[in-house]
C-alpha cells in the first residue's frame, strides 16, 4: 500500500506556514493517474480584479474658480484615459457636507455629468474633510454588502481626496456630530482635534476591507496649494498615514499630471497559494469503497439504478437541478411524465454559473451556498467538491474530524476519501498524495509552485451525452485541479481561484489508461475562476 503524503499546516488548516510537503510518488496501479507541473498564482489584474475609485473633491463657495477648473480638467483627463472595463468611478463633492454627485461606481457618461456638477458646486460654510470620508464609507460599504463576495474579495477600493484648505470640523460641532470624545479632548487646539478625528474616520474606512473581506481599501489625500499651509498639510498627512499612503502635494497647474500619475492598478497585495485540491468527479469514496459516478452528479451508478434515475445524466428529470443536489436536499430527482413533480426554483437562472464552480445558480440556491463565490464557507474547498465529497459547504471544517479517523474533514476532501466513515486503510491505499515545493516566481513577481499530485483513482465510466449533442466516450474521467489563493497572513482564501482540467483522461478496465504516464501541465493551463 502506498503511504499518503498529506500536506501539512496550510493545506490542512489554511495558514501560511508549512505549505510544502516533501516527497512524491506515482500511480500505484494501472487505475491511478499522476499529475505534475508548475502552477503560478493568478495575475491580480484585469476584469477579475476590479478597481473602484472614489474621487472626493473639496469645492464650493470661496474656492478659486481657476482651481475648480483645474480639478475638472484633471478629472476629465484621468477618467477619460481608462477604457478598460475593470475600473469604475464614484464622485463626491464637499464643503461643509458631502454630496454624492455620482454615489455608485460607474464607468459611463454619468461620470462626466458628476464632474460637471462639481464644477458648478456652490455650497458655503465651514470646511469638513471628515464629511467626504464618512460618505465614502457609506458608498463603499454599500457596494461591499450588495456585491458578489468573490468579486468584492478581489476588488481594490481607492479613495482620492483632493484637499484645498484646513479642516474645521472640531470648531463646528453643529455640522459634525459624533466626533470622538478622545479627539474633542484636544480642544481648544482645533488642528490636533481635527487630525485625531480624520485619522479615526480614515481608519474606519480602511477597516471595511477586513469587515467585509474585501481586497483592499486605500485612501490617498492630494493637497493642492500654491503656498503651503502648515495646518492643512498636517491634517492631510494624518489622513495619509491612517489610509496607508504618503501625502501628495501639488499645485493647481500640475494637478492633472499628479492625478494621472497615481496608482490605479488592481489589487496591490501579493497573493499566495492557500489550498490545492484535486478531484475526480466520476469517483465517489464511500465506506472504504470506490464507487463509479459516470455523470458526476454525486450519486453512484448503482444507486441511480435503484432510484430509477439516469446514471448518464446529471439532471434526469430535466428541471435543471442535478440529481445529487435534489437527493441531498430531500427533493425528488426522478422524471415524471406529466411534470407534476419537477422542482422549479424561482429567483435564479439555471443557465448561469456566476462563480464558475460547476454548480449552476439555481443549484446554489437550493443548497444554500453563495452563487457569487466558489467557496462559500471560506475553508479553501470549492462548493462542488464539498457537495460531492460529503462535507458541509456552509461551515468551515478545517479542524473537524467527524468520524475520528485522524484526518480532518477538509483533509478527507483533499485526499478524496470518505469524511463520514473511519476509512484508515482506504486512505492509505486510495488517498490522493500531494507534493508542493516553491518554484521560481514569474517575471512580474507572482509566486509559483512545483506540484505533483498522485494516486488519483480512475474508473471505467459509461458513455454519456455532453449536453451539446456529442457523446463523451466510455471510460472518460473528469479530473479537476483547483488552486485557491489569497493574501499572506489571512487565515483563509479570498475567493480567488484557478482551475486546470486535464483533457481526455480515460480508463478501460482492467489496465488501459490514456494518456499513459504522467499528465503534465504548465502555468498557462490554469484558467482563473472556477
Amino acid at each position: 500500500m502506498r503511504r499518503l503524503v498529506f500536506l501539512t499546516a496550510l493545506l490542512l488548516s489554511c495558514t501560511d506556514s508549512g505549505l510544502y510537503a516533501a516527497g512524491a510518488g506515482g500511480p500505484s496501479g494501472p487505475d491511478r493517474a499522476e499529475i505534475k507541473g508548475t502552477a503560478c498564482v493568478p495575475l491580480a489584474a484585469g476584469e477579475a480584479f476590479p478597481v473602484k475609485v472614489v474621487f472626493a473633491l473639496e469645492g464650493g463657495s470661496g474656492v478659486d474658480a481657476q482651481v475648480v477648473g483645474n480639478v475638472v480638467s484633471a478629472l476629465e483627463s484621468v477618467t477619460g484615459q481608462f477604457s478598460t472595463p475593470y475600473i469604475s468611478f464614484a464622485v463626491v463633492g464637499y464643503h461643509t457636507i458631502a454630496t454624492g454627485f455620482q454615489g455608485s461606481f460607474v464607468r459611463d457618461d454619468r461620470v462626466a455629468q458628476a464632474i460637471s456638477r462639481y464644477g458648478s458646486y456652490q455650497e458655503s460654510g465651514p470646511v469638513s474633510h471628515r464629511s467626504p470620508l464618512k460618505l465614502a464609507q457609506s458608498i463603499i460599504s454599500g457596494d461591499m454588502q450588495t456585491g458578489c463576495r468573490g468579486i468584492v474579495a478581489r476588488t481594490r477600493y481607492y479613495i482620492v481626496q483632493v484637499i484645498l484648505s484646513p479642516d474645521t470640523s472640531c470648531g463646528n460641532p453643529v455640522f459634525n456630530a459624533g466626533i470622538d470624545a478622545r479627539c474633542n479632548a484636544f480642544l481648544p487646539n482645533e488642528s490636533e482635534c481635527s487630525s485625531c478625528e480624520l485619522s479615526r474616520v480614515t481608519e474606519e474606512l480602511k477597516g471595511l476591507a477586513t469587515r467585509y473581506n474585501a481586497g483592499e481599501v486605500t485612501i490617498q489625500p492630494v493637497y493642492v496649494r500654491n503656498t503651503a499651509d502648515v495646518t492643512t498639510r498636517y491634517q492631510a498627512a494624518a489622513i495619509a498615514r491612517a489610509g496607508g499612503t504618503e501625502l501628495i502635494e501639488t499645485t493647481p497647474d500640475a494637478l492633472q499630471r499628479t492625478l494621472s500619475s497615481l496608482n490605479y492598478a488592481s489589487l496591490q497585495r501579493q497573493l499566495i497559494l492557500k489550498r490545492l485540491i484535486a478531484m475526480n468527479r466520476n469517483t465517489l469514496s464511500r465506506q472504504g469503497e470506490v464507487l463509479i459516478d459516470s455523470d458526476g452528479d454525486g450519486i453512484s451508478d448503482d444507486d441511480e439504478a435503484t432510484l430509477g434515475t439516469d446514471p448518464t445524466l446529471q439532471d434526469s428529470d430535466g428541471d435543471q437541478l442535478s440529481d445529487g443536489v435534489e437527493l441531498r436536499m430531500g427533493l425528488r430527482p426522478q422524471f415524471d411524465v406529466d411534470g407534476a413533480n419537477l422542482n422549479v426554483v424561482t429567483g435564479c437562472n439555471a443557465e448561469t454559473d456566476t462563480d464558475g464552480d460547476r454548480l449552476n445558480d439555481c443549484e446554489e440556491r437550493v443548497l444554500g451556498t453563495d452563487g457569487c463565490i466558489a467557496d462559500t464557507d471560506g475553508d479553501g474547498l470549492p462548493d462542488l467538491a464539498e457537495h460531492l465529497g460529503g462535507t458541509n459547504p456552509l461551515i468551515p471544517e478545517d479542524l473537524r474530524d467527524d468520524e475520528r479517523d485522524g484526518l480532518t474533514n477538509v483533509g478527507e476532501i483533499e485526499s478524496h476519501t470518505d469524511p463520514v466513515s473511519a476509512d484508515i486503510e482506504f486512505q492509505k491505499e486510495r488517498g490522493y498524495g500531494y507534493s508542493i515545493k516553491p518554484a521560481a516566481p514569474t517575471p512580474d513577481g507572482r509566486a509559483c509552485y512545483d506540484i505533483n499530485i498522485y494516486n488519483i483513482t480512475l474508473v471505467g465510466t459509461l458513455s454519456r451525452p455532453d449536453g451539446a449533442g456529442l457523446t463523451i466516450r466510455k471510460g472518460t474521467n473528469d479530473i479537476y485541479v483547483y488552486m485557491q489563493v489569497g493574501r499572506e497572513n489571512d487565515p483563509r482564501g479570498t475567493g480567488i481561484g484557478a482551475l486546470f482540467v486535464p483533457p481526455n483522461v480515460t480508463f478501460t478496465p482492467p489496465a488501459t489508461r490514456r494518456p499513459r504516464g504522467v499528465i503534465a501541465f504548465t502555468p498557462e493551463d490554469f484558467s482563473i475562476g472556477y
